[in-house]
């Protein structure tokens, strides 16, 4: 069994949070990690290499997406990875995701549970380079409605949606995830969101099983944190 880490990441809002996560599952027995940095504009991947030091350049592979960010984008483009991986199983991770494996991952598929982390007295909070549980130590419910989540899964399966591989959950045991979402930039990162994807719904655009992006998510997440914010 061979893994390869499959991550995208957003540049523009979650480049604090890469060191953390490459620490973090450099702990695993992963074979390869593969990132798809993303931006609305044009940049050098040789800028950000720095946030990526704790892996080494034998086990990484970039790739660079320019333009507007949708989650049904993203799950096309990794599948056209899936499809190409020589590692034989994937570990499917957000960069605000920290699996928690207990140890050594040798079962072909992990399942997750989704658990945000939370500071200690804001909402929100600025990730600087200190220990990462220490900074959000407070572990709350799920924000999403369905919060589990394909971690590990054989490379003959396809992602249908961000939360669903063609190997549907049937109440397997579970892994926490710990979701580090809560952080300074989250709030303009999910307004974005929320116009972008309710523009491409009334496109009727949708993911490879037929769902339209989801909505509500971000209108949550800034009703939350703007009643926070006027308190």
């Amino acid at each position: 069994m061979t893994i390869k880490l499959l991550s995208c990441i957003s540049l523009k809002y979650d480049t604090s949070l890469i060191p953390h996560f490459c620490n973090h599952y450099c702990k695993y027995n992963i074979d390869h990690f593969h990132f798809i940095l993303h931006n609305d504009k044009k940049f050098k991947i040789y800028d950000f290499l720095h946030y990526f030091s704790p892996i080494t350049k034998l086990k990484i592979t970039f790739t660079q997406w320019v333009g507007e960010f949708n989650a049904i984008d993203k799950i096309l483009k990794f599948n056209e990875i899936i499809d190409k991986s020589k590692q034989t199983h994937i570990l499917l991770s957000d960069i605000d995701e920290f699996q928690q494996h207990k140890t050594s991952i040798n079962t072909p598929y992990v399942w997750g549970a989704l658990f945000d982390r939370f500071p200690k007295d804001n909402q929100i909070k600025k990730v600087t380079n200190k220990n990462l549980e220490q900074q959000f130590p407070i572990i709350g419910p799920p924000s999403w409605e369905n919060n589990i989540k394909p971690c590990v899964f054989p490379k003959t399966d396809k992602l249908l949606s961000s939360h669903h591989i063609t190997c549907p959950y049937s109440n397997e045991s579970t892994i926490r995830v710990d979701h580090y979402r809560w952080t300074d930039t989250r709030l303009d990162k999910s307004k974005e969101r929320l116009n972008i994807y309710t523009r491409l719904n009334r496109m009727k655009k949708t993911f490879p099983m037929g769902n339209p992006l989801v909505l509500n998510d971000s209108i949550n997440i800034i009703k939350k944190i703007e009643t926070k914010n006027t308190i």
